[in-house]
């Protein structure tokens, strides 16, 4: 019987604790955000407008996911998508901010710019 043996050897790091911080905060934009685009645009009716900025909303809310999750397991291109979708936030806050005086977004602005502080902070080498 032989056995197979791998050169490659797979090294995992423990994410730094403002990579973990800046993806929860993140996650719990995209998840609070998606659930209430969908509910509070189905309030004001279901017409064509409504359904492309919930459509539209929602597809940048899964690519911001996407990146959270890339970002968690150390891929290359985790970083840059967190901080897009961190800096979107932050314009979408203050386009919601000038354009319609909806203070309710504040807390989303503030917790995307700790996230992407957190984001653009580099890791201590341990």
């Amino acid at each position: 019987m032989t056995t197979m043996t791998s050169t490659r050897s797979i090294t995992r790091r423990r994410p730094s604790a403002t990579a973990v911080t800046a993806s929860v905060l993140l996650t719990l934009i995209a998840v609070v955000g998606g659930y209430g685009a969908i509910y509070f645009t189905g309030l004001e009716g279901w017409d064509g407008i409504g359904v492309s900025f919930v459509v539209a909303y929602e597809f940048l809310t899964l690519t911001g996911l996407v990146a959270v999750a890339a970002f968690l397991r150390g891929h290359r291109l985790g970083r840059p998508g967190v901080i897009l979708y961190a800096t979107w936030m932050i314009y979408f806050t203050l386009f919601k901010l000038i354009a319609f005086q909806e203070l309710q977004a504040i807390p989303f602005g503030v917790l995307a710019l700790i996230a992407l502080v957190c984001a653009t902070r580099r890791p201590n080498a341990a």
